[in-house]
């Protein structure tokens, strides 16, 4: 977990083996580090930034109960190119 306390933010991130996929493992594991994250007093927001053609990655955070905020036009540069990616998030309860 990639964390900007001083805001207040943390950034997750997930990956699972093709041969491990759709068993439910990113989704379990996306919400013990959720649950883990709200034990840290300063941080008040968790972020996932995902592909839009992510359909799994998709699943895994609204499965993990995150909410879709936002499209974030050429928002980070992967492989040389620059990607779309929806914005994923939590807000401490």
């Amino acid at each position: 977990m990639a964390k900007n306390l001083s805001d207040g933010r943390a950034t997750v991130g997930y990956s699972v083996s093709p041969v491990h996929r759709g068993r439910g493992f990113a989704s379990s594991a996306l919400q013990a580090v959720t649950a883990f994250a709200w034990t840290i007093p300063e941080l008040h927001r968790i972020e996932l930034y995902i592909e839009e053609w992510n359909i799994g990655s998709l699943h895994v955070a609204e499965t993990a109960e995150y909410t879709r905020e936002w499209l974030l036009r050429g928002h980070c540069e992967i492989g040389g190119t620059r990607r779309d990616m929806l914005l994923y998030a939590s807000v401490r309860p």
